[in-house]
């Protein structure tokens, strides 16, 4: 869960959608991808100057501008059917398609796209939606074990990553309501505190001092507790004590 709970992390620190693009160029590293790509739609305040949909892409310029002049987006499969979809689509499932599609993944190969691609969908709760794909030259032995393993990571990170472009972007967020007792234990962590020292602190057992931060996180949608904090502190939720 390294790689989640960093990659979680990262996302919690964006305050400027100009930091994605490195963003996503992190996790492709970190999870040895050759592409990652963000598209949201719904994503933006109707009063800002930029249209959609938003795109934020590690490809290669040469590789965005081909698909850009040849209006790759009404073909591409993976945002034709990604967008309707609640599960994570294996490109595999497009099988070899016809010339044209045949064309497009053809020349997404030469452009230096991996040979193999998963898109994850999110579905916000304004009509909002948005995909992340990934691509990579993993053997099919190797697509298997991450489908099981780390691409588990990817609905978790494409929902943060979502919220955050909702966030940098000027979209309506509302924020979580924690329970004072889960903010004084959110606090002490943030100070370093143990869960035994939370307890000794605020007159609660260790027990009752991890109900409480489980509940945070959970509210929080926080993979760890050092996540929950992050996202407390980007909320205002915690001070800085003296």
């Amino acid at each position: 869960m390294i790689g989640l709970e960093a990659t979680l992390e990262e996302i919690a620190a964006v305050s400027d959608s100009a930091q994605i693009p490195s963003l996503l160029q992190h996790v492709a590293e970190r999870y040895g991808l050759k592409t990652v790509a963000y598209l949201g739609t719904g994503t933006l305040d109707r009063k800002a100057p930029r249209r959609e949909p938003y795109i934020a892409v590690t490809y290669p310029p040469e590789w965005v501008e081909r698909y850009r002049t040849q209006g790759y987006l009404k073909i591409d499969p993976a945002i034709q059917i990604g967008l309707r979809r609640l599960l994570p689509v294996d490109w595999d499932e497009f099988g070899d398609g016809d010339r044209a599609l045949r064309q497009f993944f053809g020349e997404a190969l030469e452009f230096g796209l991996g040979r193999r691609g998963i898109s994850f969908p999110v579905h916000g709760c304004r009509g909002d939606r948005a995909l992340l794909s990934v691509t990579a030259d993993f053997s099919n032995s190797e697509w298997h074990w991450a489908r099981r393993t780390a691409f588990r990571h990817f609905p978790i990170i494409a929902a943060h990553l979502h919220d955050a472009v909702l966030s940098t972007e000027g979209v309506f967020r509302t924020q979580p309501h924690l329970s004072p007792r889960e903010i004084e234990c959110l606090q002490w962590t943030s100070e370093g505190k143990t869960v035994w020292e939370c307890g000794v602190i605020l007159g609660l057992s260790p027990h009752t001092v991890k109900c409480y931060l489980e509940s945070a996180r959970h509210k929080l949608g926080a993979s760890s507790n050092t996540h929950a904090v992050s996202l407390a502190l980007k909320f205002g939720l915690l001070f800085k004590l003296p």
